[in-house]
């Protein structure tokens, strides 16, 4: 019985015994008395019985929880907990030399054609990420998705409706990924900040279907080994050769999938990564011979100073175009019997971020990529960029960015040319 109804019923009694007729006040008193303390004691006791009942009862889950990181829930039933998140980033893009797309690519710039002014703007790097994570005996069990508008399709005239894309999709537990997320050969821990999507030249960049496995060796040092989607990326006399897509159907012409492993060392004043990729190249020709390619890739950040970071990158290798930022059909040359030439290539990447005060950063990055050999006058030779960059975050989750980048190509006959960008930009974090 309700604690509340006993409490009314009992001051009721009392009315009632005060109120009736033919009783001496000496009798209505020892009555109402010993009513109140009968009534008491039931009270007690059926308070005590629900505070036990109250301890024993499991939580309920059948509603929407806090989790335990900000703007987390728990699903209603489980406890699988949420995070929602993402951004909306609008750019601003003045080329003051000729158009180079909605990110700044080097190796796209002209080496004949005429210098022309040209603005864009976009918000096409806008993206929205799921993460969860479920308690199991064996420990938490994650996944992760994350998505943006870098996808085909589009129309400046009126829609601007470009396609959601896949960057993200893995689930994590125990130390393994599998899903598609960087590689493991990329040096995403000292990937300079930049205004501009792409950011410097001769980094790697690229994310790909793997499983990976990361584990530690000690509390400073980490390993980690993977098996990676391949894919060939070369060209012959007359461009580019992507096998992504053959007749509508997505099949490459890899055997085998490429090998990644690296390892990492933490500090409290930075880190230092090593990592190496190995791969067996297919000749898309049929009969053609196969190749391995091969290269190394040492990266770290350091905070030297106050508010200041140092990051850098170097890679070398043979026949790994596609893991550069600038290689696409940089990783062999096909010639038409079908044999490979492997082409040797090299990037650096140098950058430092200040930040000077609480709400204004400042970053200057500079990048080199390289092929080290060519088979026509034309050919690509090496590119290089420099971004220069300033932010301003008002409020937390408002950021503004202003950038000057330039960059230029060189070609294998010497020609070469240059380009300048201006790019200003807002991110509103949610």
């Amino acid at each position: 019985m309700n604690v509340r109804f006993l409490t009314g019923i009992t001051g009721l009694a009392g009315v009632l015994l005060a109120a009736s007729p033919g009783l001496a006040d000496s009798d209505r008193l020892s009555r109402l008395e010993a009513q109140m303390r009968t009534m008491k004691a039931e009270i007690e006791t059926l308070r005590a019985e629900q505070e036990q009942s109250r301890k024993q009862a499991p939580a309920s889950n059948d509603f929407i929880r806090a989790g335990t990181k900000p703007g987390s829930f728990i699903f209603p039933g489980t406890e699988t907990e949420v995070q929602i998140g993402g951004y909306i980033k609008g750019d601003l893009i003045y080329d003051v030399d000729e158009a180079l797309g909605d990110v700044f690519v080097p190796e796209a710039i002209s080496v004949t054609g005429p210098d022309e002014a040209r603005f864009r703007a976009h918000a096409r790097q806008s993206r929205l990420y799921v993460k969860t994570s479920t308690p199991t005996e064996s420990g938490p069990l994650k996944s992760h998705f994350e998505a943006d508008f870098f996808g085909g399709g589009g129309n400046e005239v009126f829609s601007n409706s470009y396609s959601f894309r896949l960057r993200h999709a893995y689930a994590s537990w125990n130390g393994f990924i599998v899903g598609q997320t960087w590689s493991n050969f990329m040096p995403i821990e000292s990937y300079p900040t930049t205004v501009d999507f792409n950011g410097p030249a001769g980094i790697p960049f690229v994310r790909q279907a793997q499983i990976r496995y990361t584990t530690a060796l000690t509390s400073d040092v980490t390993v980690a080994v993977a098996l990676e989607n391949s894919e060939f990326s070369g060209r012959n006399a007359t461009g580019p050769i992507a096998e992504s897509t053959n007749l509508g159907i997505r099949a490459g012409v890899d055997q085998a999938p490429d090998v990644t492993l690296s390892g990492t060392w933490k500090q409290g004043w930075g880190m230092l990564k090593l990592a190496g990729v190995g791969r067996y190249l297919g000749s898309p020709v049929p009969g053609g011979n196969e190749e391995f390619g091969w290269g190394l890739n040492v990266s770290g950040n350091a905070e030297l100073w106050k508010g200041g970071t140092v990051m850098a990158s170097f890679t070398y290798g043979d026949g790994i175009g596609r893991y550069l930022i600038n290689g696409f059909g940089q990783d062999a040359f096909v010639r038409a019997n079908g044999s490979l030439d492997t082409i040797e290539a090299y990037g650096v990447t140098v950058a430092l971020r200040q930040q000077l005060t609480p709400k204004w950063a400042a970053g200057l990055a500079y990048g080199r990529y390289e092929a080290m050999d060519t088979f026509a006058a034309t050919d690509l030779r090496a590119v290089n960029t420099v971004h220069a960059s300033l932010f301003y975050t008002p409020i937390p989750r408002i950021t503004a960015g202003a950038e000057v980048i330039w960059g230029n190509r060189e070609n294998a006959n010497g020609a070469s040319d240059d380009a300048l960008r201006l790019q200003g930009s807002l991110q509103l974090n949610f």
